[in-house]
């Protein structure tokens, strides 16, 4: 907590946390984001090369992307991690695979499991346009500092008529302080609308976590 963040109520902060995140990371951590290049490369570290959900069982956000992206199809996680979901399309769904994330870490593990995939900072993606089948970027967003600039990105490197999933926790009951958008059913969909045809935005349930799953389209 910064000096100045100590000095205001907790009441006060916990509004700031669930309307106004950008400036409850400035009151707690002293950055407007504190999603740097560093805390997600010690994360991973912390982590290691299981990742998040090391129970060899798939939850249902990657079951949707299982389901949605075809066999065969050129696909880049934009926020892979270390891979799991890389992974996962590239043996059942026999998927070229491409990665990005921030953490030199998470790509280390990630190229070394065979896959390509570069270090970047969102919104910048270093592939060429229409270079994609399906782009997916699962619980991501939310910790991103300019998500319609992202969004636009993605855009740029999917093919016409290509796919995107797109999860983020659902805004409502989300409790993650490092997060710096709460997205609402309404709020992802007005920021998808602007580059996709939204096919539809469903619910996923994992214990106590609930997100929100959009899959779309590139306008041909």
């Amino acid at each position: 907590m910064t000096s100045i963040g100590r000095h205001i109520p907790w009441p006060v902060m916990r509004v700031l946390k669930y309307r106004w995140p950008r400036a409850y990371h400035l009151f707690r951590y002293g950055v407007s984001n504190a999603n740097t290049l560093e805390h997600w490369d010690d994360a991973w570290r912390r982590h290691g090369s299981d990742g998040y959900r090391a129970t060899g069982e798939v939850w249902p956000i990657r079951e949707r992307v299982l389901e949605a992206v075809p066999r065969g199809s050129k696909v880049l996680d934009i926020g892979c991690g270390v891979g799991e979901m890389l992974t996962l399309l590239q043996e059942r769904n026999g998927c070229e695979c491409y990665g990005v994330d921030i953490a030199p870490s998470a790509i280390e593990i990630v190229r070394a499991k065979g896959i390509k995939a570069e270090v970047t900072t969102l919104p910048a993606i270093p592939y060429g346009d229409s270079a994609f089948d399906a782009c997916v970027c699962t619980e991501t967003l939310e910790h991103v500092s300019d998500a319609k600039k992202t969004i636009k990105e993605i855009c740029r490197v999917l093919r016409p008529g290509g796919l995107v999933i797109i999860s983020v926790p659902n805004g409502l009951v989300d409790e993650e302080d490092v997060h710096v958008h709460r997205f609402t059913e309404s709020g992802l969909t007005n920021l998808l609308h602007s580059y996709f045809s939204v096919s539809r935005i469903e619910m996923a349930v994992a214990g106590k976590d609930v997100s929100l799953v959009a899959v779309c389209r590139k306008p041909v």
